[in-house]
């Protein structure tokens, strides 16, 4: 759908029904790239090989110009191929070897800021390929390194660098590299490594476009920490230090990291409550503190029950929940019954592997975190505070509510992204990337609005987004932990007042039809855009 005009595409669906993706090369990828790819993305993806040498051609231009996604996989023995052996002759220095580099990447990364507003991927540069350490042994040089190092410094707006290394080491440099298509074809990569990449490509595209799980639900016995806390009491669980202790421990500490990405931390565990919140809170070697989670469900209830409890006070879908367990039982128990939760079978060994339903930025802010994860985790003191007031005006009046909306800034692009991806519920079913963001606000008749919003307990932050193009309302989205409290009406409201809305956009997600009936009683003569 496009609203607007000027070219400017508005993608309602974090399931569109095309993607358009270049990648552009020095070398060969078929025949495995463009099968694997639409294995990956669907089959109505369509797939553009730009050489590296033509991509100024204006046909290659134009597959650029229409493409959701960049792919920039620049092979450094076929860029260089003799630039081991000029340093050996003298005949150029490193560092003039390392700027011309830079310089012939940079020029093309400028070429494709101009000519597509797409996300670049763009692979680092590898030198497995070389044969010398079998006659000098494996001493290391830094060249190769030391390029990527500078480019991700130096390429910064709208890409993502993929490490190449990491996925050749996945599968093992013997097996990375097929010199029998290197020859034939300049195709060098093997099928396995090329498998590897395009389900790479395939989960930083989720990354980019905001589809990955919300909430992840620990059990806590032999989960967080080795041994049954109700049995065996807190001065003999096993946590931190060597042996079996050590491995509970590497866990929290993956799960802090996910935590500091964004993920809400819930705790579902048949224990004691005073007990459980004395290893939070006590315990020397518990890297996860009671601050981290945002909603303890620890009873003797059973466990389909208490994630349902844990959903609706973070009042979050079941399909947002990932859900961790060491008992068959229990992780079967819920499938049965809340088969829209994802579920991982806790196994000590074997576990981190087991979490790629996650798909998470890197640049994630970490103050936003903390403030989202306190709002949850002061919900209690909402309701408590609810539960004193038989009249629902006067609750909101001694929530204190503050709200403030004014004219989006640049640094607040990335948490409105992420907050147009992340909801379902209180949308009008529009998504951005951060890149359609800056292309959408160059024009004069777009403007965008960031919502903040804090009461009695805490600083909610960004919770909200409204964009209105000419007479057009855009971008409706406001965050579940930020419901409940009219809020959704004020913003209507402000627009109402500031704008003469005759059109509004509109696309389902399968949970928003209130928000349709919520649009079309605040702007009754307006067209509703599906």
């Amino acid at each position: 759908m496009c609203i607007g005009g000027r070219g400017l595409r508005v993608r309602n669906s974090i399931n569109d029904e095309y993607t358009e993706i270049s990648i552009l090369s020095n070398i060969i990828f078929d025949p495995h790239f463009a099968q694997l790819f639409k294995l990956c993305f669907g089959e109505t993806t369509k797939l553009h090989p730009i050489p590296y040498g033509e991509y100024n051609e204006d046909d290659y231009k134009k597959h650029l110009a229409e493409s959701d996604l960049i792919i920039v996989w620049l092979n450094f023995e076929e860029l260089n191929p003799d630039i081991w052996n000029f340093f050996y002759s003298r005949n150029i220095t490193k560092q003039k070897a390392i700027a011309d580099i830079i310089d012939s990447c940079e020029k093309l990364y400028n070429d494709l800021l101009i000519y597509s507003n797409a996300r670049i991927l763009w692979f680092s540069f590898e030198d497995y390929f070389l044969k010398f350490p079998i006659v000098s042994g494996h001493h290391y040089d830094a060249l190769v390194d030391k390029i990527n190092i500078d480019l991700s410094g130096t390429l910064k707006d709208n890409v993502s660098f993929i490490n190449l290394k990491q996925l050749i080491a996945q599968i093992g440099i013997a097996d990375a590299y097929y010199s029998k298509n290197k020859y034939r074809w300049n195709a060098p990569y093997s099928k396995a490594l090329i498998e590897v990449a395009v389900k790479e490509i395939h989960k930083q595209y989720f990354i980019e476009k905001g589809i990955t799980k919300k909430c992840l639900v620990l059990d806590c016995d032999n989960v967080l920490w080795g041994g049954i806390l109700s049995e065996d009491g807190v001065e003999n669980i096993k946590l931190g230090g060597g042996g079996f202790g050590r491995a509970y421990q590497d866990f929290q500490r993956f799960v802090l990291s996910i935590y500091y990405h964004g993920v809400i931390l819930a705790v579902c565990s048949k224990n004691d409550l005073s007990d459980v919140m004395m290893m939070f809170q006590e315990h020397s070697e518990m890297v996860i503190k009671e601050e981290h989670i945002a909603c303890f469900q620890v009873n003797w209830n059973n466990k389909p029950d208490n994630i349902r409890q844990i959903a609706e006070t973070l009042n979050i879908g079941l399909d947002s929940i990932v859900f961790v367990d060491d008992s068959p039982i229990e992780i079967e128990a819920v499938k049965a019954i809340l088969p829209e939760v994802t579920t991982i079978l806790y196994k000590r060994n074997a576990i981190n592997e087991r979490f790629s339903c996650f798909n998470l930025k890197s640049n994630t802010n970490i103050a936003d975190v903390e403030k989202r994860n306190e709002a949850y985790r002061t919900n209690q003191s909402r309701e408590t505070l609810r539960s004193q007031f038989r009249n629902y005006d006067e609750y909101l009046k001694a929530l204190d509510i503050k709200i403030d909306i004014h004219r989006a800034l640049p640094i607040e692009y990335n948490r409105i992204s992420e907050l147009t991806q992340r909801t379902n519920k209180c949308t009008n079913g529009t998504r951005y990337t951060v890149s359609d963001i800056k292309e959408r606000t160059i024009s004069e008749d777009a403007i965008l609005y960031s919502v903040s919003v804090s009461d009695h307990f805490s600083d909610l932050g960004i919770v909200g987004a409204l964009e209105v193009y000419a007479d057009s309302l855009t971008l409706f989205s406001l965050s579940c932990r930020a419901l409940g409290r009219e809020i959704e009406s004020k913003m209507l409201a402000f627009i109402a007042n500031k704008h003469t809305i005759t059109n509004v956009a509109f696309k389902s997600t399968g949970k928003n039809e209130d928000v349709k009936i919520l649009l079309l009683n605040a702007f009754p003569s307006a067209t509703i855009t599906f």
